[in-house]
This record gives structure tokens, sequence and C-alpha cells, in this order.
């Protein structure tokens, strides 16, 4: 049967029904009707519509009831060719607050044929379920300015009880990208804003707006990409409902935190009390429709930002050659006779096995400390080579050498060392192998569970600069992560060239590896490269679905890298001291998992625990390099501690190991203070105050070795100096892009996107975007500049180079 047939049967089975019930009334659009109803005699109003102009605009039902109780409330059905809706008055809204208007706007007939001389009906039953009379208002209207248009605002008031939505069709000419649906408002009224496909029946109710299309939570600001491919007719309806009260806008995205935490304290989560209403929640919204960048729009800003980073590649290949060169040149060492030095000559500071420890100590040494029964017997013995401390259960010849209060290189670098930093770089492949896998899957699911359920709650996205591809919702937050893999790769590249080199100046000249410059072990060079690349990937990997959650994604191998910049730097002048591969990154992932459970447990026990660990820790470390890796760890450490305190730091008139000494009081004082800091404010991001804590100590560390090089008068090379000017340069421009935040996690989803900001650059690259790609390049700068830093001191014997 046709469309045409229906209605002319509709008009027949009207005109019968007026015939034979005078409660079956035709009704006018427009016009606001008064009657009553009893549960016995039911109300019928018949409304003619105009086909051209109900298919473009919709009609909307208002109604109101007068005298009805929630508890008998009227039924207003309304009935169409293409859909049936029924609703309440009052309506109970989940029992929050009682609502004597309800509007509802009816399924647009789409599929209907526009005629000329076409009529549709709508026929609208009120009834009830009491035998006393009901008054009530009806009145239906055609829809205004319900089709959205490109760049064209459309204004909305809506309440709970009165929730509307609006058409867009997509041009033949957008069809290559996506747009913007943004929705702004004056007001913090919770709100849920939905875009679905043009398919009735539309969800626009509250306990239903979730069950089709894309949704958020909005207060001030949303914003959803439609890409074309949304729907199959590529039109689209956004719809807005105002929630009762403001609590899914308040507490939304941290209600399993939340239980999680309550666990940690060990009571089990109490529901809260049900939230009171607010009262005449209404909320006037701003709606419109922007294009944003085509697909092949997004080839430029790439190109661009590889454009970038392979001019860098270019001008670190020409760097990287010539400076290799000059670093190779340095083997040309000219006043020293190495031709006339056989290569069996004893290596620099080695002690010739007959000689005893006896012998050693008639130089100048300073104290060693090793525990015997917890206790210390301390010597001393003055001549005019120095003095000399040693405990008599420590009779280990290289330990004593490591307590000289004037050290140089060639005391701590007697052993062969390669092998044993080589384990950095081979050891790391496997544990990045291992972690990244279950990343990529979980965020991986994450995002297909975004994809499909719509809820755009869960992820911490910059929406106002949503740039999709395919399933991903923000490709451009992936793809700016690239100058980490790339400049990674670069850093590896320089390492290797200059490795190989080295390698076969020293394959010529053997004697030089052995007794000039600093030994050049690159293993943990090659993992801080290797680190960079893994961060890019684990950055990526995170900003697929950023939260809170996944947060430590993006931060584990940055605390990798500090981490080991940190052993590198130190390992430059203590080859023999560095702690093993094993040891670090035991270290590490226990730094991992404490930061795993700050997520999770923000107690005042879980800070007390962590200032205590943190401080140990620091004394442990901090007397470790005092004494030179002399002090072991077990259980006689405390008492070594203590013999510190009584012998160098209350008794003694100055330090043994004065440069040292300021330079770990400075460092002890700083760290207790974060670790006081840590328990008194208790931060809600732990993660990122760990962070901090690892990035302090590394530029505090830095600034030490640099500053104690220019007191030894070491001047590194222009090259060295002109990237640290870079590193400096990049980390401040990166560091106020990265605290110009477009996001914040510890927020909910809709306060969050308050924060969203507008495409920075290219109109794809939003604040942290561009923090990610000069970030990299900090980091990169920084690297080299660590990876050159003592070029100049190859043609130097090591035995003339000071320890620090």
């Amino acid at each position: 049967m046709t469309i045409t047939s229906l209605i002319l049967v509709s008009l027949v089975l009207l005109h019968n029904a007026r015939a034979e019930n005078p409660n079956v009334i035709a009704a006018n659009l427009s016009q606001t009707i008064t009657a009553n109803v009893t549960a016995t005699f039911q109300k019928t109003f018949f409304f003619l519509l105009d086909a051209d102009i109900v298919t473009r605009n919709p009609v909307r039902i208002s109604a109101k009831a007068v005298n009805a109780s929630v508890h008998n409330p009227l039924i207003v059905t309304a009935r169409q060719i293409l859909g049936v809706i029924s609703f309440t008055i009052p309506l109970n809204d989940e029992g929050y607050q009682i609502y004597n208007r309800v509007a509802r706007t009816l399924c647009p007939q789409w599929n209907v044929l526009p005629t000329s001389d076409l009529k549709l009906f709508l026929a609208v039953d009120v009834s009830s379920s009491e035998n006393v009379k009901r008054e009530f208002q009806l009145r239906a209207d055609y829809v205004d300015n319900f089709e959205l248009i490109e760049n064209q605002k459309i204004t909305a008031n809506v309440t709970p009880s009165t929730p509307m939505y609006f058409k867009y069709k997509f041009k033949p000419n957008q069809l290559n990208g996506p747009v913007l649906v943004r929705v702004t408002s004056d007001s913090d009224t919770c709100a849920t804003i939905s875009v679905q496909a043009d398919v009735c029946p539309i969800h626009d109710l509250m306990y239903d707006i979730e069950y089709d299309g894309m949704f958020q939570s909005m207060t001030r600001v949303a914003a959803i990409t439609v890409t074309p491919g949304f729907s199959v007719t590529k039109d689209f309806v956004v719809v807005v409902v105002v929630h009762p009260t403001d609590y899914t806008c308040e507490h939304l995205g941290h209600e399993l935190l939340d239980q999680i935490r309550q666990y940690s304290n060990n009571s089990k989560p109490e529901p809260g009390p049900k939230p009171a209403p607010l009262f005449n929640q209404r909320k006037n919204v701003i709606i419109s429709v922007e294009s944003t960048m085509t697909y092949r729009e997004y080839i430029f800003p790439t190109l661009i930002t590889i454009g970038l980073l392979l001019i860098i590649y270019l001008l670190a290949y020409v760097g990287t050659i010539l400076e290799t060169e000059k670093f190779i040149r340095g083997f040309n060492i000219g006043e020293f006779d190495y031709q006339n030095m056989s290569d069996g000559e004893a290596e620099a500071g080695e002690i010739p096995p007959t000689e005893d420890a006896s012998k050693i100590a008639q130089t100048d040494y300073g104290s060693t400390t090793s525990a015997n029964n917890g206790g210390y017997r301390r010597h001393k013995t003055n001549d005019s080579m120095g003095s000399v401390d040693y405990c008599e259960d420590l009779n280990d010849v290289m330990e004593i050498r490591r307590t000289k209060v004037e050290l140089n290189v060639a005391d701590l670098s007697v052993h062969s060392n390669d092998y044993k930093y080589r384990l950095y770089q081979w050891n790391l492949i496997p544990i990045a192998i291992f972690y990244a896998l279950p990343v990529i899957q979980l965020v991986a699911g994450i995002q297909l569970i975004v994809h499909f359920t719509g809820n755009q709650d869960i992820c911490y996205y910059n929406y106002l600069c949503s740039r999709p591809l395919g399933v991903v919702q923000q490709f451009n937050n992936i793809f700016s992560n690239c100058g980490y893999v790339l400049l990674g790769f670069l850093f590896l590249l320089i390492v290797k060239h200059r490795d190989t080199k080295y390698q076969a100046a020293v394959k010529e000249r053997p004697i030089l590896g052995r007794k000039y410059g600093l030994p050049q072990h690159n293993g943990i060079y090659y993992s801080v490269g290797f680190s960079l690349c893994m961060e890019g990937l684990l950055s990526a990997s995170y900003h697929v679905c950023p939260t809170g959650y996944n947060f430590q994604f993006d931060s584990t191998f940055m605390y990798l890298m500090a981490g080991l910049l940190m052993l590198k730097i130190y390992q430059l002048r203590h080859p023999d001291v560095n702690p093993h591969a094993y040891t670090a990154y035991i270290f590490l992932s226990f730094t991992v998992l404490i930061e795993v459970v700050g997520v999770y447990v923000q107690t005042i026990y879980f800070w007390i625990c962590f200032a205590v660990l943190y401080i140990v820790a620091t004394l442990y470390f901090t007397s470790h390099m005092y004494y030179m890796g002399v002090i072991s760890l077990d259980c006689g450490i405390f008492a070594r501690i203590s013999h510190f305190f009584r012998t160098d730091f209350f008794t003694s008139p100055k330090p043994l190991y004065m440069d040292r000494f300021v330079f770990l009081v400075l460092v002890v004082t700083l760290n207790f203070a974060a670790a006081i800091l840590g328990v008194v404010f208790q931060p809600g991001d732990f993660p990122s105050f760990l962070l901090a804590v690892f990035l302090i100590n590394l530029l505090a560390y830095f600034a030490y070795y640099v500053i104690m090089k220019f007191i030894h008068s070491e001047y590194p090379y222009p090259i060295t100096i002109f990237c640290g000017a870079l590193t400096m340069l990049t980390w401040i421009c990166a560091l106020y892009f990265y605290f110009s935040t477009v996001t914040n996690w510890q927020l909910p989803a809709a306060l969050s996107r308050v924060k969203n900001m507008e495409c920075l650059v290219l109109d794809f690259y939003d604040n942290h975007d561009v923090w990610h790609i000069i970030s990299s390049m900090a980091l990169f700068f920084g690297f080299v500049t660590v990876l050159t830093l003592d070029d100049h001191l190859l043609n130097k014997p090591r035995d003339q180079i000071k320890v620090f």
C-alpha cells in the first residue's frame, strides 16, 4: 500500500471517528488547546500537516498538565505515519524533579515524498487513569531553523523535560573530510550532547541518549568531530539533553578511581547520597557546524613536520662527520710518545700484584668504610706523602684505590667494562618489547570500545583540534610523536658512527684506548637512544586514548631516560663504580611499580611510606657516590652512614672530599624537601611528581658536572656549547607549551573539555602536539650535549683527568 493510500484511508477514518465520537477533535498547528480528560473520556486531536514542510521541519509537541498528579499522570501519545512517541505529564525525571511541562520533537518524516496536494496527519491522544477531570494544555508547531547550516549558529533553550535536536546534511564538497559540531554555553548546567544518524527513532531522553551515535557530557563546551562515513545517508542530528542534576559533569570518569582508593583505605565503598535536584535547570546553548581539514589536507602539515626533522637529520649528519673527524684527531697526541710505549706495558694506574695494600697507603688517600660487625676501626698514617684512612678488614686493593682524596680516571678504569655496559642495551630491548606489546593491545581495545559505544567521555582529547583518521580519533596527537622516534634513531646512528670510528682508531693503536681520554663505553648511549624511540611509541599509544589510568605509558621511558642519563654522566669518570644493568633496571622497575601504586592509592599512609623509601634511597645513593662505591647495600649500611656523620660531618675540621660533600649535601637537602612537600601537599598527579624528582636530580648532577669541568680548566668543544644552548632554548619553548594545557584528566571529562583549544599550528597541531615536537628536539640536543661533553679530553692521559 502506498503512502497516498494510507493518507486517504486515514482521512476517511478520521471523518467517521469525528462523526461517531465527539472526543476526536480536529486541531490546528500553532494554537494552544486547553481541554479536560478523564479515565473514560480521552481526547484525540488530529492535525493536518503539509508534506512539503514536514519533510524539512518536523513537528514539536508541547503539553502542560494543570492539576494532574505524579502518581496518576496524563499520558500523551503522538502518532504519525513513520513513528509513535509517548510521554507522561507531569514528568518525574529519574526521581529528581517533577516537570509539569514536557516538549518533544517528533521524528521527521524524511522518507515521505512531498507533493503539492499531499496532506499528512498527526494524531495526539491524551488519556488519564483517574475519573477526576484533569485539565491540560496542548500545542503543536513546526520546528523553525531545524536544519543546521555550515558556519551558522543556532540558539536553543533546553530544560530536562524539553530536549531538542537539529539536523545537518553533508554537502558534496564535504565528503572528503570531517566536520566539527561545536556546542557552547555560558552556563555550567550539566547536559549531554549526542550526534546520531538520521534514523528514527531519535534517542533524546536521559535514559536512551547513549544508545546510538556519539555523545559527550558538557558544561560550557562540547565538540564532536563527525566523518562523512558516520551515517549512510550523510545526514545526522545533534541532540541536546539537560540533566536534572550536575552530578554527571562533576564526577563522571572518577567513580572507579574513587572506589579503588576507598578499597585501598580498607573501607567498603558506600553509595553516596542522592544528588539534590537543582530547580530551574535550564541551559542556553549555541550550536554550529564547521568544516575542518580534509584528509588530503593532512598531507601538508605531516610533510612539513617530516621535512623539519629531515633538516635536523642533514645538519646532524654533517656535524657528526665533522666532529667525528675532530674526535678522532684527538688521538694525535703530539707531545706524548705513544709509539715508544709497548702494548704490554702496565695499564695506567694498575698496581703490580707483588705490591700490597700497605704500600698503597703511602699515597694521599681518604677514608674507606666497611662493616666489621657493624663497627669501624679507622687508622691514620702521617708522612711526607700524606695520610690514609683504611679499615683492617678491607684488603681489596681496588677498593682502597677508590678512597684516594685526589682521584684520576685511571684509578677508576682498571677493568674492561665494555661487556658490562653493553648489557644495558641488550637487556633494554626485551624489556621494551614485553612492556610495549600489552600497552598497544590495551589502547587498541580501548579505542575500539570508544568507537563502537560512542562514549567520548572515556578519552581526554582536545576535541576542538581533533583530526581523526579511520578509527583513530586524534591522529595529530599520535603523529606528533614521530619526532621522538626519528630523532632517537638519529642519535643511535650518531653513536654508532662515532663508535665505529673510535674502534677503528683503537684497533690501529691499542694503547690509546687504554691510557688516553675517558673510556668510551657506549652501551648506555645506545640504551638512551632506544629509550627515546620507545618514548615516541608509548606516548603515541597513550594518546590513542589519554586517561589518568594509562598515563604511566607516557612517562615510563621518561624515567628510564632520566635514570640512564644520570648513570651515563656518572659513568664517564667512574666506569668501575657504576652499577650493573640488572641493578639499574630493577631499581627503575621498582620506581614504575611505585608510580602505579601512587595512581590508585592516594592516602597519607602511602605518602609516608613513599617519603621513607625516598629518604633511605637518597641516603644510600649519596653515600655510594661519596665513597665511590665502597659502601655496599647490606645490614651494615646504617652503621656506615652513622660513621660518616660522626667522622666527616660532625667531628672532622673539613670533609675529606669537599667537592662531593658540598654537592651531596645540596642533593640531600633538595630531595628531603621534595619528600616532605609530597607528604604535606599530596599532589594528585603522582606520576608527574615522580618524574619531576628524576628530572631535578638529573639537572642538579649535570650542573655539578659542568661546573667541576670549568673548575678543573676543562673547556668543551664549540659543538657541545652550541648543542647545550639549543637544549636550553628548546626546553624553554617546550615547557611553555607543556604548561599551556588543553586537557586535564584529573578533572571529570566535561570540565576537562572547558580547557580545549583550537589548533595552534598549521590548523593541525595543538599546544600539546607542539610540546611533543619541540621536546623531542630538546631531548636530542641534550643527548648530543652529553655525548660530546668530554671529546676534548681524548688527547689527555687518564692519570691526568680528575674524577669528581
